[in-house]
């Protein structure tokens, strides 16, 4: 009895067709499967999240715009279940920014807002401010903004550094 490789140098005994064939399947078998854990998916806990608005806009200090700042709504008035949210957002090199509460980009909750906004760094073992550390405290940043489903939340901070 001989055993006889059904395949040569160069070829298979099914053909390039038949790789081709193997390789679209494995490809598109691939693709389903990284498109469905690409996406969010609504659960139990995330159908019990309040509605969320599109919220961003620009941070600027004396006139420039403030890049790797950190951005934070707090809402003032919590819902009736008496739970609070809080959005975060980091600003760009041109001072823009886009908030988001449970997932990138998603928002902030309507309502009125106390907003902080900061941007430190550590030096020689030092905490410094890049803009005044008055903005980075909810009861000393003068900062508010109301976000709306009505309104296109488009935000602008005009920070001083007197």
């Amino acid at each position: 009895m001989s055993i006889r490789s059904g395949t040569t140098r160069g070829s298979s005994q099914y053909g390039s067709a038949g790789f081709a064939g193997t390789a679209a399947v494995a490809g598109a078998l691939i693709a389903s499967m990284l498109a469905g854990c690409s996406k969010y998916r609504e659960d139990e806990w995330s159908r019990q999240w309040p509605p969320r608005f599109p919220t961003g806009g620009v941070v600027t200090l004396d006139g420039a715009p403030v890049g790797e700042a950190v951005v934070t709504f707090s809402i003032t008035r919590p819902d009736r279940d008496n739970k609070a949210f809080t959005a975060v957002g980091m600003t760009d090199p041109q001072g823009r920014f886009a908030l988001r509460t449970f997932r990138p980009g998603d928002g902030a909750v309507e309502g009125t807002h106390a907003v902080t906004i900061s941007k430190s760094s550590m030096e020689k073992g030092s905490l410094v401010h890049a803009i005044p550390s008055r903005y980075a405290r909810f009861e000393t940043s003068g900062l508010t903004a109301d976000v709306t489903k009505k309104t296109a939340n488009e935000l602008r901070f005009e920070l001083s550094s007197k």
